[in-house]
């Protein structure tokens, strides 16, 4: 049952991002083009998830919003988890007043709560994609740094390292050929649940006007956009939500399966 979850939130998985890299492409309607004559449509046919206060295709708007939201979310992580793992490894394997240093800096990151640092960042800089970008990277680093320094204080001292370090591998080769490789499992589950926090946060963002700006549609700001006419036209926010539930939901089942499914094969290579 656990493998048919996994595969299954993949799969989806696979598909929002195949709409999202495609996505000017397969847009049925232009997503920044108001139609006058076709403001907030229920869902029909013509407009399958509706139309907005401006006549624009709800539809095309969350897949055009999908590409920004979902890039924000892999980019920011990806360059959060290469900060991290310089320091975390800088941390764990040296230790004395590097551990030190390195360790105050994780600290005081992971002192503030997240949204509240991400706002407290963001208005300071002139919102867009760059502000969202340096929000996200800023909040995002410690916690893999934190990550990274346990595992490699947990697996220096194993068997197979010494071995190496005996035979004469550089500290570097250590960590990419023999800690990491070992780690890679919690990483990737690292990284998944990040990418889903990242979407939510710059979700947040957005809804409360620090994110990317209008008319460019984004999934956090399609929702904040549709509030003040949940009434009128309930579908403007709820598909909107509906798509980052469903996305966050199968990036947390997705690294949840990876961690067991590679759990047996760790434990065959220690």
């Amino acid at each position: 049952m656990k493998k048919f979850f996994y595969w299954s939130a993949l799969g989806l998985l696979t598909v929002i991002l195949g709409v999202c890299v495609l996505s000017s492409w397969i847009t049925p309607y232009d997503p920044l083009l108001p139609d006058l004559d076709a403001l907030k449509q229920a869902p029909s046919l013509s407009h399958l998830m509706g139309t907005d206060d401006r006549g624009r295709d709800v539809l095309s708007r969350i897949i055009a919003g999908g590409r920004f939201s979902i890039s924000l979310g892999i980019f920011t992580t990806v360059f959060a988890l290469l900060i991290g793992i310089i320091f975390g490894f800088i941390s764990g394997y040296y230790c004395g007043w590097m551990d030190s240093l390195a360790g105050v800096a994780i600290n005081i990151t992971l002192a503030f709560p997240s949204l509240l640092l991400a706002i407290a960042l963001s208005s300071v800089m002139e919102p867009g994609y760059k502000s969202i970008f340096v929000t996200l990277v800023v909040i995002g680093w410690a916690g893999f740094a934190k990550l990274i320094r346990g595992e490699t204080l947990k697996l220096k001292n194993s068997p197979h390292v010494q071995a190496a370090r005996v035979l004469g591998a550089s500290d570097l080769y250590i960590f990419l050929k023999h800690i990491l490789p070992l780690s890679a499992g919690i990483i990737i589950t690292a990284v998944t649940l990040r990418v889903g926090v990242s979407i939510l946060m710059e979700s947040s963002l957005s809804f409360l006007g620090l994110g990317i700006q209008p008319p460019m549609p984004t999934w956090g700001g399609m929702v904040s956009q549709g509030r003040d006419f949940f009434r009128s036209a309930p579908w403007m926010t709820m598909f909107p939500g509906i798509i980052i539930t469903l996305t966050i939901l199968s990036l947390n089942i997705a690294g949840e399966g990876y961690k067991e499914l590679s759990a047996h094969n760790v434990k065959k290579y220690k």
